[in-house]
């Protein structure tokens, strides 16, 4: 349950706190598109890879002349404006700078420009976002197993433990995503009317920007989801493990919660439920599976019927009407039933009859009769006698330990239908208690009794008027562990 001191206002992210009120109005403006066309080129040549830093100065003069350059070459304003260039390139550096994008300072009394790092670091945000590319799963997987084992390890706290929470929620929100962008494009794709523009939309927006970096990889047997087992295992391990669990808990209270013991609890819940999700992404791919086969499913049809239909079919039945009409009755291009009328409403097709609608016959309604009654109340109490849970099953052996420790098959007795549906039971869980011990946990046969062990003994088989197996026995698990001491 949320904490109540979470609900709070400071854990709304201040994003107007860091960023200024203003930035946003020339991505808002009517010109949102050259701007941000202006703005992009702009960075890249001045503050970009082979460029100053953010937060380096430069006159406002060589920024000046850099937008007279660009506008020059390639000026995002089509149409023809009286205004020269150079007055346009001042006031588009006064609009900038005014919005926030840009920080003016004046050194002596030279006026130099910079981008503060957080408007850069807040442009990069919005280049990876608006320039999407196929992700590779593998690593993120990958990355979030060596994170958790740092941490098992000892050689890591818990800062890796919540970078590998935020990995797997990115890593199961990407294979989300994904279906729904598929979705997405080929609804836009199917409005492409001809068949060029839609084969180069498929191949490129399709097949290039949406598919999974490594999804043909994912179902091959060293596939890049081979550590999941091992990451929900040592998850379940730091959750049950107190020492492991309070050093996390320290940490998020110390780093993240500001000393808040509650609310670093839940913080470490809240990222443990997402690590715990990657036992879902089986399901997520099976449905981002189903959405491709659908996508190419359709692409295949609409691709066939382009190819296969004819081009320009209305104007080739027109010339044939026309052509049709200036011929002579008799002619050998005529149809030979045509009579004298080769063209009118008796060769059309008949005009389809609707189909009446199929009137249901109502349904006789009697009430049953008390033989019919007896009869569904025995059928639900002999399912009920076949049914074996866990509270009938241990009563049956309550029933027969009696205060013992340890018993046999031989002195198991069957007395109902139930009892040999228990007995069935049993003779189950001891065919799996051979399982590896990895594996008990997770098999719900051996997990309906608890403290009981159930094993084949060596030698000797158990005969009984119903059944004839090898022998099995009965002991109480606290005896094994009472000998190991």
């Amino acid at each position: 349950m949320r904490p109540s001191n979470l609900n709070k206002e400071n854990d709304i992210p201040p994003l107007f706190e860091r960023l200024p009120l203003e930035l946003f109005r020339p991505l808002a403006a009517s010109n949102s598109r050259r701007y941000w066309t202006l703005l992009c080129r702009l960075i890249d040549e001045m503050w970009g890879d082979g460029g100053r830093s953010p937060g380096e100065e430069t006159p406002k003069s060589v920024v000046v002349r850099k937008i007279e350059t660009l506008l020059a070459v390639d000026d995002p304003w089509t149409e023809e404006l009286d205004t020269p260039i150079v007055n346009r390139a001042h006031e588009i550096v006064r609009i900038l700078t005014d919005s926030g994008w840009f920080s003016l300072r004046r050194r002596g009394v030279a006026e130099m420009i910079t981008v503060r790092p957080v408007i850069a670091q807040f442009y990069t945000v919005l280049c990876e976002f608006a320039c999407h590319e196929p992700e590779f799963l593998g690593s993120k997987v990958r990355s979030i197993y060596l994170n958790l084992r740092a941490v098992a390890n000892g050689e890591a706290t818990g800062d890796q433990y919540a970078e590998a929470a935020k990995q797997a929620k990115q890593c199961m929100a990407h294979i989300a995503n994904t279906g729904c962008r598929v979705q997405d494009l080929m609804d836009e794709l199917m409005k492409r009317t001809s068949a060029r523009e839609f084969v180069r939309g498929f191949f490129e927006e399709y097949v290039e920007k949406v598919f999974i970096a490594d999804y043909s990889e994912l179902r091959t047997k060293d596939h890049p989801l081979q550590h999941r087992s091992q990451i929900l295992a040592m998850t379940l391990q730091f959750q049950h493990d107190d020492v492991q669990r309070e050093a996390l808990i320290a940490w998020y209270q110390e780093k993240k919660a500001s000393g808040d013991r509650i609310r670093a609890e839940f913080l470490y819940e809240r990222d443990t439920r997402l690590l715990m999700r990657l036992k879902d992404v089986d399901e997520q791919l099976q449905r981002l599976d189903e959405e491709i086969r659908d996508a190419n499913q359709r692409a295949i049809s609409f691709i066939e019927y382009k190819m296969r239909a004819p081009k320009q079919l209305d104007k080739l039945l027109a010339r044939a009407l026309r052509a049709a009409d200036r011929l002579q009755e008799g002619h050998v291009a005529l149809p030979a039933a045509a009579g004298f009328r080769h063209a009118g409403q008796e060769l059309l097709a008949k005009p389809r009859s609707v189909a009446k609608a199929a009137v249901a016959t109502e349904v006789e309604k009697r009430p049953p009769t008390l033989q019919e009654l007896a009869m569904e109340q025995l059928r639900k109490r002999m399912a009920d006698n076949r049914i074996v849970d866990k509270v009938k099953l241990a009563n049956y052996l309550v029933r027969h330990l009696s205060g013992r420790k340890t018993i046999t098959s031989d002195e198991l007795t069957i007395d109902s239908i139930n009892d040999l549906c228990c007995y069935q039971r049993l003779l189950l869980i001891a065919a799996h208690g051979a399982c590896p011990p990895s594996q008990r946990r997770s098999d719900p046969q051996l997990q309906m009794l608890k403290g009981v062990r159930i094993d084949f003994l060596p030698d000797g088989t158990t005969c009984n008027p119903y059944l004839e197996h090898p022998r099995f026995h009965i002991q109480r698990e606290h005896i094994q562990r009472e000998q190991v001491r």
